[in-house]
């Protein structure tokens, strides 16, 4: 079974109802990132990388906004 855009989105949106919180985000985002890296298309990786990689300092943090515009892009 196929890991869509549409899910990661969903799921996104459903961690942001939770609060943003960057730490929580980014490493829910890479657990979801190893759960299913052999159910993704190589451009849904890039994007679940783009949230990973929040974590690693101030020039890689998106902000409550840029999420939700992510998520709304991968579901366009």
């Amino acid at each position: 079974m196929t890991y869509s855009s549409r899910d990661f989105a969903r799921e996104l949106l459903d961690e942001l109802q939770k609060g943003y919180d960057l730490v929580r985000i980014s490493r829910w985002a890479m657990a979801t990132y190893l759960k299913h890296s052999r159910e993704t298309e190589p451009e849904l990786d890039r994007e679940i990388m783009k949230v990973v990689t929040m974590e690693e300092g101030p020039e890689f943090e998106l902000s409550e906004d840029e999420l939700v515009r992510l998520a709304d892009k991968l579901t366009a």
